[in-house]
C-alpha cells in the first residue's frame, strides 16, 4: 500500500509541477456576496499576525474583481524581497477551497482551510522572476470568495546565507524530513533530533507483543532513522544525533527539571540504549538519565559544537505537539549558556489537528490561520524545485514509523487483518501529502525575536496550566 500510496504522491507532484501553461482543475464556485456590514469587516480584520514595522516593506494592493476572482497590477517597489506575501479576505469557503495565482503563463496553487473566513496571507514567492513592475496577477478562486477592495502586500528581503552552518532541531525522527529536507539537503547542516520517538502506535505487536520490549524496537529503529535518513540530503551520519529522550515526555521533564522521568510504557530511565543509533561525537553515549536539565545541557554542547549560524526548530506557538513546545523551550534555555547569535528559522508540523498545510502535494504553503494575535518578524518561504520534493517524499518513505509495518504490508490487501487506526492512510494528515510542497516556510527571528516568541508561548501554556488546575479544583 504504501508504494501506491507513494506512486500517487509523485503523480501529484509531476502533475502540479507541469501547472505553468495548464488548464487549472475546476471547482465549485461561491457566488459574490452583497456589500459587507460593518461587523463582517471587523470580523475579516481579526488577522492573528502582527508583524514588526522594521522588518518588512508594506504596501496597500487595490483589488478589482474579474468573473472567477480578482485582479491587481504589481507595484513599483524599490524593496529587494525573497518572499513575498498578500493578505486577501475571504468571505466564505467550500470544501477544498484554492486560489490559481498567474502572470501571463505562469500559475502557482495554494489551497485554504475548509470554510476560511477572514483574512488569509496568500504565498506569491513562487512567481518572482515574472513579478516585475505593471505585471497583471490574477487570483482565479475555486470554492472560495474573496473580497475585491484592497490588500495588504508584505515583501521580505531576508538576506540569509544559507553557506553557513545549519542546525536543524527535530522533537522526533522524522521531524526535520518534514519540514526543512529541502532547506538542509545539500548544505553544511547538523540534524540533532531530541527524542527517540519511542511511544505512540504499537506499530510491531505481529512482531513483538510485549509493550516494553516494543517501545524499546520502535525508539531504536526511530533513532537510527533519524540518524540516517537525513544522508538522503548527504547529510552524512557525523552531522547527526539522537538524544535519546523520551517520546511524549518533554511537557512532564519541563515541570520537574531536575527530576528523572521514565518512559512512557516501562521504566526505565536510561537515554544511552536509544544513543547507540549515533555515529557521530556530537553527544556522549554513556548512560544518562532522562530528565529536563540534562536535555538543556546536552543543547548548550550541540550548540558549541556545531556553532551555527542558522537554526531551524518548531514554532511552540503554532505547534501544538507539546513535544514540539518543549523541544523549543529547552533550546531557548540552551542559549543562555552559549555566546552564538544565530537568525532562527522556526517550523510548524502540527497545525489545525494536522490538516495543514491544505490540498495536494506539490502545492505551495502559506501561513497557517491562527487562533489568537502572534507576534513575528519575517517570513521566509524556502523554493523547492520538482526533483527536490520527490527526495524529500522517498526520504520520509524510509522512516519506519510512516510506512506500513512487515505485518501489515503483508497483509495490506486483507480486508480481515487489522491495521493500525490510520492505515488504510488517512489522506487529510498523511504527511507524504503535506511535506512535499512547492516551498517550506519558515518563521524569522533574531535571537532577542526568539527568546520573546518562547516567553510568548509560555504565557499562553502558564494560563493555561492554571485554568487546567483550577477547573479540576472544581
Amino acid at each position: 500500500m504504501h508504494k501506491y500510496i507513494a506512486g500517487l504522491v509523485i503523480a501529484t507532484l509531476a502533475a502540479t509541477a507541469r501547472i505553468s501553461g495548464a488548464q487549472a482543475p475546476s471547482g465549485p464556485q461561491v457566488n459574490v456576496p452583497p456589500a459587507a456590514s460593518a461587523a463582517s469587516e471587523a470580523r475579516d480584520e481579526s488577522d492573528p499576525y502582527e508583524f514588526a514595522a522594521a522588518d518588512s516593506v508594506t504596501q496597500v494592493i487595490r483589488l478589482s474583481r474579474v468573473a472567477d476572482g480578482v485582479r491587481f497590477t504589481w507595484p513599483r517597489t524599490a524593496a529587494q524581497w525573497d518572499t513575498a506575501l498578500l493578505a486577501v479576505r475571504s468571505w466564505g469557503a467550500e470544501q477544498d477551497p484554492y486560489v490559481e495565482v498567474s502572470v501571463g503563463e505562469f500559475r502557482i496553487q495554494q489551497y485554504l482551510d475548509a470554510n476560511a473566513v477572514g483574512v488569509r496571507w496568500l504565498n506569491l514567492s513562487g512567481l518572482r522572476e515574472q513579478l516585475a513592475v505593471g505585471a497583471e496577477v490574477i487570483i482565479r478562486t475555486h470554492a472560495v470568495t474573496l473580497q475585491a477592495e484592497t490588500a495588504t502586500l508584505r515583501l521580505f528581503d531576508n538576506h540569509l546565507d544559507l553557506q553557513q552552518r545549519i542546525l536543524v532541531v527535530a522533537p522526533h525522527p522524522d521531524d526535520a524530513e518534514v519540514a526543512a529536507f529541502g532547506l538542509y539537503a545539500d548544505r553544511q547542516a547538523s540534524v540533532v533530533t531530541a527524542t527517540a520517538g519511542n511511544a505512540g502506535d504499537m506499530n510491531y505487536r505481529a512482531s513483538v507483543s510485549d509493550p516494553s520490549q516494543h517501545y524499546a524496537l520502535k525508539g531504536y529503529l526511530r533513532a537510527v532513522d533519524s540518524v540516517t535518513v537525513p544522508w538522503q540530503g548527504n547529510i552524512p551520519p557525523e552531522r547527526t544525533a539522537n538524544l535519546g529522550y523520551f517520546d511524549g515526555q518533554l511537557d512532564a521533564m519541563y515541570l520537574a527539571p531536575k527530576q528523572t522521568i521514565p518512559e512512557v510504557y516501562s521504566a526505565n530511565t536510561d537515554v544511552a540504549p536509544y544513543r547507540r543509533a549515533n555515529l557521530s561525537k556530537l553527544v556522549s553515549s554513556a548512560a544518562r538519565s532522562n530528565s529536563w536539565q540534562h536535555m538543556v545541557e546536552d543543547w548548550v554542547e550541540v550548540l558549541r559544537k556545531v556553532n551555527p549560524g542558522i537554526v531551524v526548530m518548531p514554532d511552540p506557538r503554532l505547534d501544538a505537539h507539546p513535544d514540539h513546545e518543549f523541544t523549543s523551550v529547552a533550546l531557548v534555555q540552551a542559549l543562555e549558556q552559549w555566546q552564538g547569535n544565530p537568525i532562527f528559522l522556526l517550523y510548524t508540523n502540527h497545525t489545525d489537528s494536522d490538516h495543514y498545510p491544505y490540498g495536494p502535494a506539490g502545492t505551495v504553503v502559506s501561513l497557517p490561520p491562527g487562533e489568537r494575535q502572534l507576534s513575528m518578524q519575517k517570513i521566509y518561504s524556502h523554493p523547492t524545485a520538482h526533483a527536490l520534493q520527490i527526495r524529500k517524499l522517498f526520504a520520509l518513505e524510509s522512516m519506519h514509523d510512516l510506512r506500513l509495518s512487515p505485518d501489515e504490508q503483508m497483509t495490506c490487501s486483507s480486508a480481515t487483518i487489522a491495521h493500525r487506526p490510520d492505515y488504510p492512510r488517512i489522506p487529510e494528515v498523511d504527511y507524504f501529502r503535506r511535506a512535499p510542497r512547492a516551498n517550506e516556510l519558515f518563521f524569522v527571528f533574531d535571537k532577542a525575536g526568539v527568546r520573546a516568541a518562547i516567553q510568548e508561548f509560555l504565557a499562553h501554556y502558564n494560563a493555561a496550566q492554571g485554568t487546567r488546575a483550577g477547573q479540576q479544583a472544581h
